[in-house]
């Protein structure tokens, strides 16, 4: 267990806002996904099968994300706290608020469901999701419950995180869909293209993110060694 521990740091303001930022257009992406219903994601189905099995309506996805995220929080509080940090509760809070968020948004600008509107806010769904986890990804303060769940079981089993991650979205898309959740087309789609997507957002979104902090860096740099000329 001592290994596990490690130093808590609180991030910085800005970086904290822009993980909220980031992780609010996954939670709005997610919500945009769930209303079109034509499938979720390997977590959103996950969640949705469990929301299915509580006798929850689709409404309360976001809810259910949170009691889902929490046990796990929980549990990795306990096996892996090394995977535990405020980013962590962030993406929990802010994921599931948002997922009702995006369900509100969706509900307002979306008069009547039919195969055009439910294809075109998946698609805008998907998009938000990823551009959110590469933002969240890119500012780098710590991971949500199931990234850290993957890398825990990385460690004990002793294999790459890349096949373990595969491994753990299948398994999570049998027990949503066993448990009623949402499998569809969109499901398929983006196990093959997330992955790819998200690692093109993020290269992108590190690009930029570190030419800010860079120029913040030497702004800050500067002034302080102009501070002692002019005292």
């Amino acid at each position: 267990m001592g290994k596990d521990k490690k130093k808590f740091t609180i991030p910085n303001i800005y970086d904290i806002l822009l993980a909220l930022i980031g992780v609010s257009l996954c939670g709005i992406g997610v919500g945009f996904a769930n209303c079109a219903a034509l499938g979720l994601d390997s977590i959103g189905i996950f969640y949705d099968g469990i929301r299915n099995i509580l006798n929850f309506s689709s409404d309360m996805l976001g809810v259910t994300s949170f009691i889902v995220s929490g046990v796990i929080l929980v549990f990795l509080f306990f096996a892996a706290r090394k995977y535990v940090s405020l980013g962590t509760l962030i993406y929990i809070i802010a994921y599931g608020s948002f997922i009702t968020v995006g369900s509100i948004i969706y509900r307002a600008l979306v008069f009547e469901n039919n195969l055009f509107t439910s294809i075109v806010f998946s698609c805008i769904g998907y998009i938000l999701l990823y551009i959110g986890l590469a933002i969240y990804i890119a500012i780098d303060i710590g991971m949500d419950a199931f990234t850290g769940i993957v890398l825990y079981l990385s460690d004990i089993t002793h294999f790459e995180f890349k096949y373990v991650k595969i491994a753990f979205d299948i398994v999570l898309i049998i027990i949503g869909a066993v448990l009623g959740g949402a499998l569809g087309v969109p499901t398929v789609i983006t196990m093959v293209v997330g992955g790819p997507l998200i690692n093109f957002f993020t290269k992108r979104f590190q690009g930029i993110y570190f030419k800010i902090k860079l120029r913040s860096m030497k702004a800050s740099k500067k002034n302080k060694e102009e501070s002692p000329k002019q005292n």
